[in-house]
């Protein structure tokens, strides 16, 4: 979604190689991203309802609607059970996503361009991962200005601490 917490670049850093990176979640905001610990929590409505309540703004859109200024059109996707993902549509019309920490890509699974997610080629698994993102969720319409506030999951005590800082006034 083009948000960049630059504490999540260092948050290893002097810690060693079992030093785990905690992530934005969908619902971390409200302290909810532990509902995606569950393999329940991992379906289209559960993140769906995670990612409108942290980011209210959010307004579904379909592929062929354009989305108002200063929004970015995303789309997700989920392997059910497992795990979700993003994409996001480029200014020049193609679509790109990221995974983790990896770089930003703007293939599918099959190693091509990505025009559509919902019909691009999403399970992995051919290539050595246990990933398919079978269910495609919607597209939707983020801000950009201001950027949605976002929560890393993880512990919870942490997304709290994070939530207080929030309402403090503070963006990540």
């Amino acid at each position: 979604m083009g948000v960049l917490d630059p504490k999540q670049l260092t948050q290893c850093d002097d810690k060693g190689p079992d030093c785990q990176l905690l992530y934005h979640q969908p619902g971390g905001v409200h302290g909810h991203s532990d509902t995606l610990s569950t393999a329940k929590g991992r379906t289209c409505p559960v993140v769906d309802r995670l990612i409108r309540e942290d980011v209210p703004d959010l307004i579904p859109t379909t592929f062929d609607a354009k989305c108002p200024a200063n929004t970015s059109k995303i789309a997700l996707v989920v392997h059910p059970g497992e795990d979700y993902h993003f994409f996001r549509q480029d200014e020049d019309g193609w679509w790109s996503h990221k995974d983790g920490s990896n770089k930003v890509k703007r293939f599918d699974a099959e190693q091509q361009a990505i025009w559509n997610p919902q019909t691009a080629a999403r399970d992995y698994r051919p290539k050595g991962s246990f990933l398919n993102y079978s269910d495609f969720c919607g597209f939707y319409c983020v801000p950009r200005k201001p950027p949605p506030v976002l929560a890393r999951g993880g512990r919870r005590r942490q997304t709290r601490k994070l939530h207080r800082k929030q309402k403090l006034g503070f963006r990540l």
